[in-house]
């Protein structure tokens, strides 16, 4: 039986401009099954990555979601409070943003940056940490991840 990991209903994010309200998004619905891989394309500015930030709860004023609901694995993510949210992403639910060489900050080591992110969001001591950012590495096809870490 497949589970349902992320449904989108009839979203709709508008920005409020000086000539009034700007529906970026109007009526995205879609699924997407655990196991499944899905690709959102289109044109430059049809709203791509405002769906994807509305789906992670980061579109901030002047824009704002007007419709529509958001479940991840069964729970509605609409309204959540931000202190859910931090507890949320990053730790069980996560965005690729579009230009890779944003991602990483090219003037801190990766073993830093990755094992920072685990700290915080499942509060494990700097050695734990390390260990888990080589798992995952090594679990993607990382060859020797201690010493790209």
């Amino acid at each position: 039986m497949t589970k349902r990991l992320l449904s989108v209903e009839n979203l709709q994010v508008s920005f409020a401009t000086r000539d009034g309200e700007n529906q970026a998004v109007r009526g995205v619905s879609f699924h997407i099954d655990a196991g499944e891989t899905v690709g959102i394309v289109g044109e430059s500015g049809s709203g791509k990555s405002v769906t994807a930030k509305a789906i992670m709860s980061l579109i901030t004023p002047p824009g704002r979601i007007t419709a529509g609901n958001i479940g991840f694995r069964g729970e509605s993510l609409t309204g959540l409070s931000e202190k859910a949210w931090r507890s949320l992403r990053g730790n069980r639910i996560a965005m690729v943003f579009q230009d890779p060489m944003t991602s990483l900050n090219p003037v801190k080591k990766i073993g830093q940056q990755l094992t920072e992110v685990i700290r915080r969001h499942r509060g494990l001591n700097k050695e734990a940490a390390f260990a888990e950012a080589a798992r995952l590495l090594r679990q993607v096809g990382i060859q020797h991840p201690e010493q790209r870490l």
